[in-house]
């Protein structure tokens, strides 16, 4: 049931992904990532550095814990 439902939305022409003939800009996927990817994650040969977007997110993670931690305590204390 769910499957047919999604094939009816998008056969629908919602107007958030219908495009007309002369909306679809001739580009390449290169072109529409070259300004999206900052500059600590781009390797020297036009690829990601997976590695620093891994130790990237395992730092932000690690904030969010503390962060949550530190919420906690302080709810803790209020009591």
């Amino acid at each position: 049931m769910m499957i047919s439902e999604e094939v009816r939305y998008f056969q629908g022409g919602d107007p958030f992904t219908r495009r007309e003939d002369g909306e679809v800009a001739d580009r390449s996927v290169d072109d529409s990532l070259e300004g999206t990817i900052p500059l600590r994650y781009r390797d020297g040969v036009g690829g990601i550095d997976l590695e620093q977007v891994r130790r990237d997110q395992l730092q932000a993670r690690r904030e969010v814990v503390r962060a949550m931690i530190r919420r906690l305590e302080k709810l803790l204390r209020r009591r």
